[in-house]
């Protein structure tokens, strides 16, 4: 059974986004540690219901030196303005994904593109299996899938850091997204939407997220972000 599992917003400064979302939302935010095979580094906010929002920038800047092709697309896509970058969903059951991979033409993955694995104060994590890669989901606006059968060590449960807001996510609630219902059950195969739980909108415009609705102890919330800027996958 799926699930939403997390949603990537990308920016040029990690700690600006971040603060500027606590303060928009009032929920505080997790040292979410750093990719270094990527030298992306990451920020948690979570929105209750295992979901949250991971916050990233280029914190290794040798990667735009190197040309990178993560770190030259999150420096292009940022350049005006943080973005939604990707929706990432989950089940915990290994066949779904497996069928979901060939539904896609492609091979079941446990390493991140370019990336390895995710450096976390204070926490080890596993690889995960997924499909399809990010790269090959996030730069056409559609989501990926990953296997994730213990919430125990999810960065949803991450302790927020003192100070940084009180607020308490109480899960999403609505997705306003591109293109059309269709558009997203042909991506998806035999993935059910509906078992997401939430209201889905489709706007019409290019594919990507575009808006997320969530309960909180504050009450019900929205944040709005552009969406990624879909011709860049030519490019990768």
């Amino acid at each position: 059974m799926i699930a939403l599992d997390h949603i990537a917003v990308w920016s040029e400064n990690l700690y600006r986004t971040t603060i500027e979302l606590s303060r928009l939302t009032g929920i505080g935010s997790a040292d979410g540690g750093w990719f270094p095979g990527l030298g992306l580094g990451q920020k948690i906010i979570s929105l209750g219901g295992g979901v949250y929002l991971e916050i990233e920038s280029i914190v290794d800047h040798a990667m735009i030196l190197e040309r990178h092709p993560v770190a030259l697309e999150l420096e292009r896509q940022t350049s005006a303005g943080d973005c939604f970058a990707g929706l990432c969903l989950r089940s915990d059951d290994l066949a779904e994904i497996e069928s979901f991979a060939r539904h896609r033409g492609v091979t079941l993955s446990s390493e991140i593109a370019g990336g390895k694995s995710l450096m976390v104060p204070g926490q080890k994590r596993g690889k995960a299996a997924h499909a399809p890669d990010f790269l090959n989901s996030w730069l056409i606006g559609k989501p990926n899938i990953y296997l994730v059968s213990d919430l125990a060590s999810h960065s949803s449960v991450l302790e927020p850091q003192p100070g940084t807001g009180d607020v308490v996510g109480l899960g999403v609630t609505s997705l306003e997204l591109g293109g059309s219902a269709e558009d997203l059950d042909d991506w998806l195969g035999a993935l059910d939407p509906d078992e997401l739980g939430v209201e889905l909108r489709f706007n019409g415009l290019a594919d990507g997220l575009y808006a997320v609705g969530f309960d909180s102890t504050a009450g019900p919330q929205e944040i709005r972000l552009s969406p990624i800027t879909l011709p860049a996958a030519a490019r990768l």
